[in-house]
């Protein structure tokens, strides 16, 4: 079966629940406040619920051959309710386009999240996916100490990194166990240069950096592309613009970078904090 034939195929319902534990754990390792996310999760944590169904769909028997080198190439969320720590909610995906040329396909993933029968996040995800690299791997850079380079704010609060423990920290948190983020040899397998740091912990990061202020729901959208690796053990920065308020909300623009290097770039609709 063609990865085309797919397209409309759903995966899913699964039911889970944000558990206090599980978002402390997601909280400590992307640097969020503990403080701040007592009764909620941050906007970040609809990485682990897309993390419920996607890799149902990455391992099922018609993808993956055509997945064994996968990139995450853009994301998009929409947050309608804030995440509230134990919830019941029900997580389901369907293949929502496919494009294949030259071994590689571009695959779009939506994701749905709700609870009690009403919608929490929507997502959309892209995929580059192939069975085999696209190129060669560069020189083989090796891996710094396990516990090398976590920096989580800096002396000027937008310097990030994450170390190898990290990354596996986050993948227990998440459900991201792609091993290009913990396993030199298959990121090298994968045509990398060595182990990255996972996109959508660089998303947590920006996140973060958008939605300051008090609210349980600060962000409404953001939508993310994923233009560079960071390894870990390097430091980036975030550039955050904000835009004019109106109607409640307010645009962002963000980025994330290491020196000129732009790794990740979004935007955002940010919910402004109540006047009172």
């Amino acid at each position: 079966m063609s990865l085309e034939a797919l397209v409309g195929r759903n995966f899913g319902p699964f039911s889970t629940r944000i558990t206090r534990e599980r978002v402390a754990d997601f909280v400590d390792v992307t640097g969020d406040d503990p403080e701040r996310w007592r009764a909620a999760a941050p906007p970040g944590y609809a990485a682990t619920l897309l993390f419920v169904v996607a890799p149902v769909f990455i391992a099922s028997p018609e993808v993956a051959d055509t997945a064994r080198v996968l990139v995450h190439s853009d994301q998009r969320f929409v947050w309608h309710r804030p995440l509230t720590i134990d919830s019941a909610v029900v997580v389901e995906g369907m293949v929502s386009r496919v494009r294949s040329r030259a071994g590689v396909s571009l695959v779009g993933f939506d994701v749905e999240v709700a609870s009690d029968g009403e919608s929490l996040v929507s997502s959309s995800s892209t995929f580059l996916m192939g069975s085999e690299p696209a190129g060669e791997p560069g020189p083989d850079r090796g891996e710094p100490p396990v516990g090398a380079g976590s920096v989580r704010g800096g002396a000027d609060g937008a310097t990030r990194g994450a170390s190898r423990l990290d990354l596996v920290r986050y993948a227990a948190a998440s459900g991201d166990f792609n091993p290009i983020h913990f396993d030199h040899d298959a990121a090298r397998a994968a045509g990398l240069d060595g182990i990255v740091v996972h996109g959508l912990l660089m998303a947590a990061w920006l996140a973060q950096a958008a939605g300051t202020g008090t609210r349980t729901d600060p962000l409404a959208e953001m939508k993310l592309r994923f233009r560079a690796a960071l390894a870990p053990g390097e430091t980036a920065s975030i550039e955050v613009v904000r835009g004019d308020a109106a109607d409640g909300t307010a645009p962002v623009t963000l980025a994330l970078r290491r020196g000129d290097t732009d790794l990740v770039t979004a935007t955002a609709v940010v919910r402004e904090d109540d006047p009172s």
